[in-house]
């Protein structure tokens, strides 16, 4: 187990700019692994690392986080980043104690048609032509998955999504704004995409354009009429993490969507995917050290790696390790499953009532 090191993106996966100084973006970056830290250490880390020039001090980081804070706050928003009262920053997120897995967790990468659909929308969203606008964001969310159609006409939406997730579809409204280059659009009608929700037989309802002015009256309309609002910025995020339907769904409930996507790309690293992760590689070299001690007996005295036999092993491990970090059954029920799934093979169910499980791949890590 390694411990978490701030993550390295390629240029083209870092987070995009959602702010107005190059500074803030900066700073997420080095706050991106979840670990809290002062200004001081903000600048410090940054600046080995080459993020920061280095006639920046301390007050150019403790200035621009603590101005962004109060002003999101102030309009009702969730700032990326919140002040412990140790006076330390931390990304505004459940702390994650967990160690990292010894082999990183597999990640999607953006397709060269949502890349391209990406940057004909931030190309239109500020021009002459909103139906060009209005194909562009269709375009980016079919890239992603699902089946778009540009409607536009009078007395229509300017589009749908569909999400082909079976029982689990779902349909969204669009409704996209233009806007003049270097302003925001200004207060949209949130009641228009509302309108047709239901002659479209839509469950949701989004607003997209390059970026929304007057948060604080337009957050109470989007919540009044169940709507989302995308910017530019967050089409960026959906394609630059490749996110797909069925994990966009929460993205579309009401209110801004930047602030559910963050909670969304954080749960992909820091969530039960990295606790499977973790607790396999764990319990592979737990079990298979105890399986070669076991040899000195009959098979069948062999101790049973059952869940509730894994959740002390692994809990005994995180306690001398990994500080607060515990394990709960769901996430060992989680990981006995994913371990004994025949493309991963990392373990068998020890008989049929699957009670108990066999780690097969002996010093190996599980394959991915």
């Amino acid at each position: 187990m390694r411990q978490a090191d701030p993550p390295h993106h390629h240029p083209r996966h870092r987070h995009h700019r959602r702010h107005s100084g190059a500074l803030l973006d900066l700073i997420r970056e080095v706050l991106a692994d979840g670990r809290p830290r002062t200004p001081s250490e903000i600048l410090t880390e940054g600046q080995a690392r080459g993020l920061f020039p280095a006639g920046y001090v301390v007050e150019n980081v403790t200035n621009a986080i603590h101005g962004y804070v109060g002003r999101k706050q102030l309009r009702g928003r969730k700032p990326f980043a919140v002040q412990d009262p140790d006076g330390r920053y931390r990304l505004n997120q459940i702390p994650d104690p967990w160690p990292e897995p010894s082999s990183p967790l597999p990640t999607r990468s953006p397709s060269h048609e949502a890349l391209a659909a990406l940057d004909v929308a931030r190309r239109t969203a500020t021009g002459a032509d909103p139906a060009a606008f209005e194909r562009a964001v269709c375009d980016v969310f079919a890239a992603l998955g699902f089946v778009a159609t540009h409607l536009g006409a009078n007395d229509q939406p300017d589009g749908l999504l569909d999400a082909p997730l079976g029982a689990l579809g779902y349909r969204v409204v669009l409704e996209c704004k233009t806007a003049v280059p270097g302003k925001g659009v200004g207060l949209p009608n949130a009641a228009e995409p509302a309108r047709y929700r239901e002659p479209y037989g839509a469950e949701r309802c989004a607003l997209v354009g390059p970026e929304f002015t007057s948060q604080p009256v337009l957050l109470s309309e989007l919540n009044v009429h169940c709507v989302s609002a995308w910017t530019i910025d967050d089409l960026a995020t959906i394609v630059n993490a490749a996110l797909n339907p069925y994990e966009l769904r929460r993205a579309f409930e009401p209110g801004f969507a930047e602030d559910t996507l963050a909670d969304l790309i954080w749960e992909r690293s820091h969530g039960v995917r990295k606790r499977i992760a973790v607790i396999s590689e764990l319990l592979q070299k737990i079990a298979g050290h105890e399986q070669h001690i076991a040899l000195a007996a009959k098979p069948e005295l062999a101790a049973h790696l059952t869940v509730d036999s894994a959740m002390i092993c692994v809990n005994e491990w995180l306690a001398r390790h990994a500080g607060e970090a515990r394990c709960e059954r769901a996430d060992v029920e989680a990981a006995f499953d994913w371990m004994t799934q025949p493309l991963v093979g990392a373990a068998v169910w020890a008989d049929d009532a699957k009670r108990a499980i066999v780690v097969t791949s002996l010093g190996l890590s599980a394959e991915r």
